[in-house]
This record gives C-alpha cells, structure tokens and sequence, in this order.
C-alpha cells in the first residue's frame, strides 16, 4: 500500500501542464476542506459539549428542585436536603461550563450573541430559584404551610430558558451537521472540475488523478448517506491515500463515537431511572421489611443484570439483623453472614454513610485498585470480582447496606448504576424507618387502647358504686320527709329539699355517665318497641313539672296527644326528651317560657313519614362561638359556666347518640340573650290523622317557690 501523500504532492505532477490556472482551483479544495474541519472541530469541541452542559444544568436544577419539594413534604427531612445541596454546586459548575463554551464561538458570527443572550437569561433565571430556594430552606418550619407551588413559576422560567439554550445549541449542531455535508459535496463538485481540467490537459494522468480524488470523497459521502439511513455501525475509511480525506474520515469516525457515547449514557440513564422508579413501586408493595428486601435484590439484581444482590440491614451496634439476596440460577444461596464478618459490613456501612458516598470497585484482582481491608475480607467471603457497595441511612442513622455482584468476571460500573443503586437505597430507608414508625405506632395504638378499656371500666364500677349509697340516701330522705323520724321544721323540709334535688343532680349524672359508658362500650343496644311519642312527651312534661316550678317558667306543650307512634326504645327516647327540656328550664331565667311541639311533618316536605318535637326556650342562649363544639362530651357554654348553672356537658352529646341510634336527625339553633330552639326528626312508624291530634295548647304554669340549692 502506498504511503498516504496530500493532495497538493499529487496535483504537483500537473503543475507544468496546468500552471497558475490549476493552483487557482487548488487553493479553493484546500480552503473547503479547511472549513470543513473547523466546521467538525468546532461541532465536537464546542457545541456537541456545550449542549451536554447544558442538559446537566437542567438535571442539576431538577434534582434541587425535588431535594426541596420533597424536605418540604415530608415535613423537614433533613436528608431529604442531599440531593438540594448537591444540585446547587452540580448547577453552578455546568452554568460555568456552558458559558466557557460559548464565548469560544467565533466573533462576529450572528448566532453568537443569541446563545450568549439565551445563556445569560438561563444564568438569571436559575440564580432566582436558587435565591426562593434558600429563603424557603431557611424561613420553612415544620408544620406550616410548605410552599411547594411558590417556587414553580421561577422554575418554569428557569425551564423555559434552558429550552431555549438547548435549541440553539440544537440548531446549530444541526447546522453544522448540513454544513459538514454541503461542504463535503461542495468539496466533490471542487474536485471534479479540478480532475476534469487535469484530463483535458494532462490526459492519463488526469484521469488517474481523478480516481483518486474522486473514490474516498465518494466512498465518505456513501458512509454519511448510510448513516442518515440508520446504519449506525459503519464508518468512514481511515486508510485513504490522501491525508486530508484520511484526516476529515478520522474526525467524522470520532464524532459518530462520541455521539453513540452520548447516546448510550442518555439510554442507560433513562434505563436506571426506570429500573429505580419499578423498585420503588415494588417495595410499596411488599408486605412487611423482609419482603421489601427480598423484593429489593431481586428487581435489582434482575434490571442490572448482575450476578447476585445482597441486602443487610444493621443495629446500633452494626450487628446485622436481617438479610435478603438474589443471585442467578448458575450459583448458590450464600449463609447467613458470619459472626466474625457481621461487624466488618456494619462498620463499612458506617464509614460509607458517613462519607456520604458509596464503594464502586470495579475488579478486586487489579493491584493498581487501593480497597480497605474490609472490603477484600469482603470479596473473599463472596468470592466478588467486582461490587458496589451502597449504604442504608437516614439522618446520622445507618440502617443498613445494599452488595451488587458481578461474581464471574469483573464488571466495569457506570456511574448511572451506582447512581440508581444509592437511589435504591434512599428508596429503602423510607421503608425501614416506615416500617419502624408504624411499629412504633402500633405500639402506642395498644397502650391507648388499654388505657381506654382501664378508663371505661372504671367509669362502669364508679358509677355503680355510686348508685348503691346513693339508693340508700333517697331512702332514708323519703323517710324524714314522710315524718316517719319524727315531725319537720320548715327549716329542716328547705334543707332536705336541696338534699333531693342535689340527690337527683348525682342520680342523672350517674345515669349519664352509665348511657356514656355504654356507648362507648360499642352503642346503646336499643330494643326497639311501638312507643307513642305522644304519651311520652305528656309524661316526661309531667315529670318535669315541680322542677319548672321551682324555677318560675312557664311550660306550654302543643299538639302532644296520644296516637304518634315511633319504632324505638322507650328508656332512650325518654331520656333523650329529659334531657333537652331539663336543659330549656334550667337555662331559663324566673318568668321566662319554654314551648314544647310535636307534629307529623307533611308528606310533600319529606320523603317519608316524619314526626318532629320541637322544643323553644326564651333562655340565656348559646354564644355563637361555642354552637360547633355543643355537642362535644364535657363541653359547656361559656355563659352557662360563667352564670355557674350546674352541668356536665354530657346531656346534649347523649341526646344526639339517642336521636341517631334512631335513625333520626338533630338541630339546634340559638341566640344568645333570646333563647334556643331545639329540633328531633324521627321516623313515624304510623300516626293518627291530623284532627285526631291535639290543637290547643297545654299550659302548665309555675305554682310552687323556688327553693334555694
């Protein structure tokens, strides 16, 4: 094979038959391919890179973005911030890279100053989220509102700059891809006429040159042409005679390599990334921590196409608590780790944490590779030609360590899978620390639980120890009041009337905290009878009549004859009927009415029969402040306090338990200073008519003093 000769020594045989006319055409082949390789060089060294820096500020700005959302989030994670912290360096350094890159752009070239411009819109765009960044990192307190909607517009400015420096960039690789290929065919058409005139007057020697010229140019061309048409695998002769066409075929093999390179990072990223994303849907499905770890290696160790994955999880004291691996069907399941070796991996987990990095050898055997003693105590114990050693933590806590193989021959590890291993492993701390949270938790749901049975037992023997004593108090009471201990003072009768009425304060608080404690106990077990709600409200106003007495209201009841029947138990409705209109009388001043109604609700006003008792008081009323907690257990007015009208705040919530245990609805309305008016729907289970109920009013009207308490 000849040696290669420029094209300048060939055409030099033609110089004497060709002159200055031939050099005229020479010198402009030359200045085309001249062109040509600046056009490559300045593709390769400066767009090709710039373009690269320019998707790293992105991934950079993305990575910050989703460290802050998630510390946000999450509550105030603090490790949540790593990759934040990171992104903030990683983006200033690629910013740095991209500007360096384009100020190497020619003067004077138009797009020039547009990507400069497009650069600097990108540069203020991102040194404003940073500056958001920072100020939300610092002003953020757990528990407040997080802000992670505040920073979006900065960043889709940042976004849409970067987009923009992209497309430039984009374009004028473009461009200088058309150009290499008009320049190539320009270069063609050059030596074509230079090889046409060279045969008009040199002959032979013309024609030989043209085969020359001519074959390689052609042969390149060929090799782009079948390049634009998919075949990625071929290349450009390098053995060409002429050197500028062996140099312009290296230069153009070069940038198909760093292109597929490219390429083949990009696809590998975009495949670790899935291959995180597919672990995590994983362990969110695992059932308990072991399963997360066996579910972990397997995912792992199936999307790297390694040959085995181990998984250790760690104490305080690195000994190792629990493990998981995954291997290929060509080994063996390795033991359990061994006493001896328990604490190497527990303090190489700690010593990598502490780095906050990770170990990435890529073969043990290289005795050029410097690794700690552990970790070759490591490889002798697995027999590993390569591994990637990840830690598990979270905080200044290790939680463990993540082993990925490669058993047979040694494995040279990119770094995008390290970068999905150490994403796995941020993947399964969340699940260790949940796992531990929720036993935690669990642990206190128990406590509680038993603290709440101990309460409610207690609430069951207190008030029937209570009951007891209490029985003997209102017997002993009725018999100083029959006379049957001997004939009372006025005196002495006042003084047992506050003892009775004090003594029935107690009863029915006994009683409340009894229906309360049965409620709590899992419901009233209501036994449900025909109840003529009528008769009960008749016999309730009776019963509550001395008390009205004794405190000067007026008790007017409408439309309360017999005939309106619920489904229901008569003991709870009757209770829940004591309650409200013991409550209207007792917050009713001296002089005051309270009003009760009972009516069959219209067919057109509901869907079925309904029966509604409607109790009116002309009281203190309810502050508007306190009407959302009223039915709350323990909960009282604040003017019914401040007035020191005795209660527990247990009637109402009992009433509302009652009235919805029956399927009925209850509404209260007040005002405070004007009074209250109280509301129980209830499902009629039949009814007389309209006439055969009671119209005119019943007015029961105070006849006896109000004795003191």
């Amino acid at each position: 094979m000849c040696s290669p000769r420029p094209i300048s020594r060939r055409l030099h045989r033609l110089v004497w038959l060709m002159g200055f006319f031939m050099l005229a055409i020479a010198v402009p082949t030359a200045v085309v391919l001249q062109v040509q390789v600046r056009s490559t060089t300045m593709i390769t060294t400066v767009v090709a890179p710039a373009y690269d820096a320019n998707r790293q500020v992105l991934q950079a700005m993305s990575d910050g973005e989703t460290g802050l959302r998630g510390y946000q989030l999450s509550g105030g994670e603090p490790s949540l911030l790593e990759p934040y912290g990171q992104g903030e360096q990683r983006t200033g350094a690629a910013l740095r890279t991209v500007r360096t890159l384009l100020e190497k752009v020619e003067e004077g070239r138009p797009d020039r100053a547009v990507v400069l411009a497009a650069q600097a819109a990108q540069e203020k765009a991102a040194a404003d989220w940073w500056t958001f960044a920072r100020r939300s990192v610092q002003e953020y307190r757990p528990g407040g509102d997080p802000g992670v909607d505040r920073g979006k517009p900065l960043f889709d400015a940042f976004r849409a700059a970067n987009a923009t420096v992209g497309q430039r960039l984009q374009e004028k690789r473009n461009a200088g891809r058309t150009a290499t290929v008009d320049n190539l065919n320009l270069d063609t058409v050059v030596v074509l006429l230079t090889a046409l005139v060279a045969m008009i007057l040199a002959g032979l020697v013309g024609r030989r040159m043209t085969r020359a010229l001519t074959a390689p140019v052609q042969g390149l061309h060929a090799v782009v042409t079948r390049q634009n048409n998919g075949d990625r695998d071929l290349r450009a002769r390098e053995d060409q005679q002429i050197t500028e066409i062996r140099d312009l075929a290296a230069d153009f093999n070069r940038l198909l390599e760093n292109n597929q390179r490219l390429n083949f990072q990009q696809a590998q990223g975009l495949m670790m990334h899935q291959l995180t994303l597919d672990v995590e849907r994983a362990l969110r499905r695992a059932p308990d921590v072991q399963g997360a770890l066996d579910v972990l290696c397997s995912v792992l160790g199936e999307g790297l196409g390694v040959d085995r994955v181990m998984a250790n999880t760690v104490d305080e004291q690195h000994r190792v608590l629990r493990g998981a691996q995954w291997h290929v069907g060509t080994l063996a399941p390795l033991g359990d780790v061994p006493e001896d070796l328990s604490p190497h991996v527990g303090e190489l987990a700690e010593q990598l944490w502490s780095a906050a990095g990770r170990l990435a050898i890529h073969d043990f055997s290289d005795p050029e590779v410097q690794v700690q003693e552990r970790a070759r105590i490591f490889s002798a114990e697995t027999h590993a030609r390569s591994v990637i050693m990840v830690p598990i933590g979270l905080g200044d806590r290790v939680l463990g360590v993540i082993f990925v193989l490669a058993v047979h021959e040694p494995r040279r590890w990119t770094r995008a899978e390290a970068n999905a291993v150490q994403q796995v492993a941020a993947f399964a701390a969340r699940v260790l620390v949940q796992a531990e949270h929720e036993a935690n938790q669990q642990d206190h749901v128990q406590r509680l639980e038993r603290l709440d049975r101990q309460k409610t037992d207690f609430l069951s023997t207190v008030s029937h120890e209570l009951r007891t004593p209490l029985t003997s108090i209102s017997g002993y009471l009725e018999l100083l009041q029959d006379g049957d201990a001997g004939e009372l003072t006025p005196g002495q009768r006042s003084m047992l009337g506050v003892i009775e009425r004090n003594s029935t304060r107690l009863r029915g608080l006994i009683e409340d905290l009894l229906v309360l404690n049965r409620i709590e106990s899992g419901g009233l077990h209501a036994e449900r009878h025909d109840v003529d709600l009528g008769e009960l409200v008749q016999l309730t106003v009776e019963e509550l009549s001395p008390l009205a007495g004794r405190g000067l209201v007026q008790v007017e009841v409408h439309g309360c004859g017999a005939g309106v029947v619920v489904s229901g138990d008569q003991g709870h409705l009757h209770r829940a009927i004591v309650n409200v209109m013991s409550n209207a009388i007792k917050f009713t001043p001296a002089g005051g009415q309270v009003a009760l109604s009972l009516e069959v609700l219209p067919q057109e006003q509901a869907a079925q029969d309904w029966v509604r008792l409607r109790c009116r008081d002309s009281g203190i009323g309810i502050p508007a402040a306190d009407l959302p907690q009223l039915f709350s257990r323990f909960y009282r007015a604040g003017n019914a306090t401040t007035a020191a009208i005795p209660g527990t705040g247990l009637g109402l919530a009992i009433v509302k338990t009652i009235v919805e245990d029956h399927g009925g609805r209850l509404d209260l309305t007040s005002v405070e200073g004007e009074g209250t008016v109280v509301v129980i729907d209830l499902p009629l289970a039949r009814a007389t008519s309209a006439a055969g109920m009671s119209t005119s009013p019943a007015v029961f009207s105070p006849s006896l003093p109000r004795l003191a308490d």
